[in-house]
């Protein structure tokens, strides 16, 4: 689970570095990562291994994963 959505957080970072760090230019690579991390999630979820204090090197927390989902019209 640490570094399942690692490639989605680097092409962040490549955006914003490529665009002048102007985030409204890669709002599709953070909505690419809130999906992969919902998704690692839910796959740990249904495992019985997670917890609402896991970590990952690339993800938020789960709720906060969840909000963000809520707030791009999509359930976690």
């Amino acid at each position: 689970m640490a570094q399942e959505c690692q490639a989605e957080a680097c092409a962040i970072q490549s955006c914003l570095s490529k665009n002048n760090y102007n985030e409204s230019r890669c709002a599709a690579a953070v909505k690419d990562l809130y999906a992969c991390c919902a998704a690692m999630y839910a796959r740990a979820e249904a495992a019985g291994e997670i917890k609402e204090g896991a970590k990952s090197e690339s993800c938020p927390i789960p709720s906060v994963v969840a909000r963000k989902m809520k707030q791009f019209g999509k359930e976690a």
